[in-house]
């Protein structure tokens, strides 16, 4: 989202200069917490941003738009030296720019930066350096990553964005968050509130967020075939019904767990896939590979239960995943087991669940994790095409455990 949203930043521009209408940056606190320092971070973090914006500019951009790189990038190095001239007594990075053709100095003034340390009587100073350059544009700083941070560098990092940047013009700071890490962050630091006198997790954040949207997990769209298009392409689609009906159980599966969970989740099934199979299967395995590893992500615990979801209320899995995924799983063995119900003879069950693409998965199912007589479930002349393809869930299924 936050890569999105900076692209459609960069788009806009003044129509009296063309002249870009933001500075945009982008500070990933992880990456960064390496310096002890988080506001020494920030500004490496934003220097990093303009070189690499830099770069994109070609020869025949306008000269607006170079000259606004040049300008932010010398007060951002401004800002730099700042906090070396505290640390040490002297501007190394002015002093760099004066003798920038020596090599070996301007390496050392770069070494300095990474070690150097704030000091408080830099904040200020930075402070009107930093609105300077908002005074030539809107400056626009995404934080990512925070909640991935340890809990104290976490909240050194809140605490420094709020010191550097609260309250100037023409500045604004988006946070990327998991707010109820990001709690347990400020829990970890301060303690859980026990009474009127310790802290109060709600209020101590409104120092740091003026306002906060929340995103949920989204919904699938078309595009979800290209952006996972190598694990797709290792199946085929044997029935035409089965295209929609595709897109109609990833659409409920998918939304109930992150995009983050999503895209490992995906990275891990093709990979798992494809150290099994080495040939296109019939994309109701797919279904299953997906199925079986959300299950394991909801935690769903016995797989055996998958088989007789229609048949058993299990109050303990509802209470445990919640009555949302278990009706869902209703509603995929509701069209698994339909025509099964209907009063076919029992040789006719292998025709049955072949027919639709809920039948097979739910086959895949019944035949590996229980043991019971059920419909689908242990039948001597299973033919040989969908017993290949419960063959490779199962191995599929094998594999995981060893690599979990």
């Amino acid at each position: 989202m936050i890569e999105e949203i900076e692209k459609q930043l960069k788009v806009p521009q003044f129509e009296e200069t063309n002249g870009d209408k933001y500075f945009v940056f982008h500070y990933n606190c992880w990456q960064h917490d390496y310096y002890d320092e988080p506001a020494v971070a920030i500004i490496s973090a934003m220097l990093a941003s303009i070189r690499e914006d830099e770069v994109l500019v070609n020869g025949e951009a306008e000269r607006i738009i170079k000259a606004g790189y040049e300008f932010v990038g010398e007060e951002l190095k401004k800002i730099a030296g700042l906090y070396i001239e505290n640390k040490i007594g002297i501007n190394l990075i002015s002093w760099a720019e004066d003798i920038k053709n020596n090599k070996e100095i301007n390496q050392k003034a770069e070494n300095e930066f990474d070690e150097m340390f704030n000091f408080s009587q830099t904040i200020e100073k930075v402070r009107k350096k930093l609105q300077e350059i908002a005074e030539e544009r809107t400056i626009v700083l995404f934080v990512d990553e925070l909640d991935r941070c340890i809990p104290q560098y976490a909240i050194k990092v809140l605490e420094r964005l709020h010191h550097i940047f609260y309250g100037l013009d023409n500045v604004v700071v988006v946070m990327a968050i998991d707010r109820k890490q990001l709690e347990h962050s400020v829990e970890e630091m301060f303690g859980v509130r026990k009474d009127e006198s310790s802290i109060d997790i709600e209020k101590y954040l409104k120092k740091f967020i003026d306002f906060s949207m929340v995103l949920d997990n989204g919904v699938l769209n078309e595009s979800y075939r290209e952006k996972y298009k190598v694990y797709f392409d290792k199946f085929m689609v044997e029935q035409e019904s089965d295209i929609e009906e595709i897109t109609n159980i990833l659409s409920k599966l998918f939304p109930t767990i992150g995009i983050r969970e999503q895209e490992k989740l995906m990275e891990k099934t093709n990979m798992v896939h494809s150290l099994v199979c080495n040939e296109k299967m019939d994309v109701s395995v797919l279904v299953f590979e997906v199925m079986y590893e959300i299950l394991k992500l909801w935690k769903f615990g016995d797989l055996q239960y998958i088989a007789t979801i229609n048949d058993s209320h299990y109050i303990n899995l509802e209470q445990q995943i919640g009555k949302f995924k278990i009706d869902i799983l209703k509603a995929f063995g509701e069209k698994a087991y339909s025509k099964v119900r209907a009063g076919y003879a029992h040789e006719n069950i292998i025709e049955i669940a072949n027919s639709n693409i809920y039948g097979r998965v739910f086959w895949y199912f019944a035949n590996i994790f229980y043991t019971q007589k059920i419909p689908y479930a242990n039948i001597s002349y299973i033919r040989e095409q969908i017993e290949k393809k419960l063959e490779v869930a199962k191995k599929y299924c094998e594999f995981c455990e060893m690599v979990r």
